[in-house]
């Protein structure tokens, strides 16, 4: 993966009240940083809007699984630092004992979502990261090529954008470069956990006058309609052959469905 010698950021928001209505979030790396929001699995906390016909402890049990199935996901990826954006402040160890200590962990700072990933992308920036991605995780099936090629984008474009089949995105991400004429704009103005989210932003890039790498659409799991997709989804893959990366996911999936 391309990187210039330093490392790309993965960022992974852990907790947010607000995110992009697709998840991306994504959740900082080094050369590159992958990052992720996050938030403390708690019943009734997270997934919500799978209760009911899911109980809360059902809905935090595949919370943690995908959270914990997609960070081993990025963990594969070479010159990558995993960063975790987490709330509420005091989550930061029972995310550790969930996730472990081979990820960077940050505190979430910002009254909403736009303020929250602007202030992680500029901590991403002073760390000296030359690429910074924001993944999200409920997309616990999404291609890990998908995220190399946000990584390998970057090298020539200042934004990529990965969009979510329900009108928000799994994925953004920025090349230092570009973060002064990008940044805190293209979160400002956000109708936030809409279907109105990938439009905006785009626009709001297009309007920046920074060139944008576009990915393919992938699904998000926010609903048990959707629940219902990932576990056909996943079943179709292990009797096709290939390989099925979320596998506590798979195994909680099977557990519910059966």
């Amino acid at each position: 993966m391309p990187g210039g010698g330093r490392r790309t950021a993965a960022l992974r928001h852990a907790g947010a009240g607000e995110r992009p209505r697709s998840r991306a979030g994504i959740e900082p790396t080094r050369l590159r940083r992958a990052g992720r929001w996050a938030k403390n699995p708690i019943p009734n906390e997270v997934k919500t809007r799978l209760i009911p016909p899911f109980s809360p402890e059902q809905a935090a049990a595949l919370y943690t699984a995908f959270l914990i199935d997609w960070c081993e996901t990025l963990a594969e990826l070479s010159d990558v630092d995993l960063v975790i954006a987490y709330t509420p402040p005091e989550a930061e160890s029972d995310l550790q004992a969930l996730i472990g200590d081979d990820v960077i962990y940050i505190s979430q700072i910002g009254a909403d979502l736009g303020e929250r990933l602007t202030s992680a992308t500029l901590w991403a920036a002073k760390q000296g990261y030359t690429k910074i991605l924001f993944v999200g995780s409920d997309s616990p099936t999404l291609p890990i090529p998908y995220i190399s090629q946000a990584i390998t984008r970057l090298d020539s474009q200042d934004t990529v954008i990965g969009p979510s089949t329900d009108g928000g995105y799994y994925l953004i991400g920025f090349s230092a470069a570009a973060l002064t004429t990008t940044v805190p704009h293209v979160f400002e103005e956000i109708a936030w956990s809409t279907a109105k989210v990938l439009k905006q932003t785009v626009r709001r890039i297009h309007s920046a006058e920074a060139t944008l790498g576009l990915l393919p659409p992938w699904y998000d799991i926010d609903t048990a309609e959707d629940l219902a997709f990932l576990q056909a989804h996943i079943a179709s893959m292990r009797l096709a052959g290939d390989r099925v990366q979320a596998v506590r996911t798979e195994s909680l999936l099977t557990e519910l469905f059966s």
